[in-house]
């Protein structure tokens, strides 16, 4: 019996032995598994280093072009033939359309006539004129030498004063005679009633071209406004003339902008309703006073269009550079956060978070330069910045992966 419970006694002392082992070994998986799961923030890290910033405008303007052309008729008339139709193309001088000419062709006829008629009594007027002037200068000569012999003969007592003073009477009475038939066929000879009827005759001439309208460029139909037997105004517009290709965009920008914009600059511009990729534009006008309407400064850039695809009318976007610096040391901009009143940002050193404050400079909404605070290469945190703080333990992570 002693032996018994002498062994039992050995048995509930070993299990005891164990069970305090386990419980050990326990708290020390437990300390172990403390440590492997001790807490960081994930973040994800930009290298600072050197890039060109591109300080961007995006505005919106019109698409117009340089042929954009409306034709209206100098005379209104009937339309007899209309020659072209929306898109065809035209070269300058090419026929239109035309009006009807019955009627001008009666004016012309009754303009003509009348001139002639005029030019006829106008050429005799003045062959009449000139007779009459040789005629009257000889008939006068002599009449003024018999009175001059007559004085002669009055003076020696050959002749009576009777005698001397009808002859006297006689020269003047002939003056007044040629006088007044030179006055007549000089006024029939004025040419203000010629001109006038030539005048008529060349406006009467003038309507029969202008009865033809022709292209006054080169350029596409983009509108036809009249038809066959319809009247064609010239107050209203009777086609409009477009060249694709020579087309440009029309904006406007504010004062704060137009000193950013140089003559020759290059531009880049979407035309949604063509394609979302972007050509190249050309500043071609930068006005240098503003519109007293609006106070903006009307700008017109000129667009490669070879293609033909993008048509007046159409709106397009243009982006405009305002401002640009080369080689500066910049980062992402979201890295960038404001806290008790100080910019900083985090850059990780170790497995630690640490906050700089940094100066910054030009923001292009995407990137941001930084003049003082950081060195080139150090690790900026651009995600997970708002959740850590000084000394806060971070692992780098790419993709939601451990790096």
């Amino acid at each position: 019996m002693k032996n018994r419970t002498g062994v039992t006694r050995k048995i509930v002392s070993l299990f005891a032995v164990l069970i305090v082992v386990g419980l050990s070994i326990g708290c020390s998986a437990t300390k172990s598994a403390t440590v492997v799961e001790e807490r960081y923030i994930p973040v994800e890290v930009e290298v600072a280093g050197k890039k060109t910033l591109i300080n961007t405008a995006m505005l919106s303007g019109k698409v117009s072009s340089d042929t954009d052309v409306t034709v209206f008729p100098k005379i209104p008339g009937k339309v007899e033939s209309v020659s072209v139709k929306v898109g065809d193309l035209v070269n300058k001088g090419a026929v239109l359309f035309t009006l009807d000419t019955s009627d001008m062709r009666d004016t012309y006829a009754m303009a003509e006539a009348r001139y002639q008629n005029s030019k006829e009594l106008w050429d005799s007027a003045n062959t009449s004129l000139d007779r009459t002037k040789a005629l009257a200068s000889d008939k006068l000569a002599k009449a003024r030498q018999n009175l001059a012999n007559t004085k002669a003969l009055f003076e020696v007592g050959a002749v009576s004063k009777v005698e001397l003073d009808q002859t006297e009477l006689g020269v003047k009475e002939l003056e007044a005679n040629y006088a007044s038939q030179i006055e007549q066929l000089t006024v029939q000879a004025s040419d203000s009633s010629l001109k006038l009827n030539q005048l008529q005759l060349t406006q009467a001439r003038d309507a029969l071209d202008n009865a033809v309208i022709t292209a006054p460029v080169d350029g596409i139909v983009s509108q036809v406004n009249v038809a066959v037997g319809n009247m064609a105004s010239n107050a209203q517009p009777a086609l409009s003339l477009t060249n694709p290709k020579s087309i440009y965009s029309s904006l406007s920008v504010a004062e704060n902008l137009v000193n950013r914009l140089t003559k020759g600059n290059a531009v880049k511009v979407t035309v949604s309703s063509v394609s979302e990729d972007s050509v190249i534009g050309t500043i071609d006008h930068i006005s240098p006073s503003s519109d007293p309407r609006t106070q903006l400064y009307p700008i017109k850039i000129s667009l490669e269009n070879s293609s033909g695809l993008i048509k007046p009318g159409m709106f397009a976007k243009v982006e405009l550079k305002i401002e640009e610096k080369a080689d500066v040391l910049a980062i992402y901009s979201e890295a960038v956060i404001l806290k008790n009143d100080k910019t900083i940002v985090y850059v990780v050193e170790g497995d630690k978070a640490v906050a700089k404050e940094v100066v910054t400079g030009l923001d292009t909404g995407v990137d941001i330069e930084v003049l003082k605070g950081l060195n080139q290469g150090d690790q900026v945190i651009i995600k997970g910045q708002t959740l850590v703080d000084e000394g806060h333990k971070v692992k780098v992570v790419v993709g939601g992966e451990t790096s």
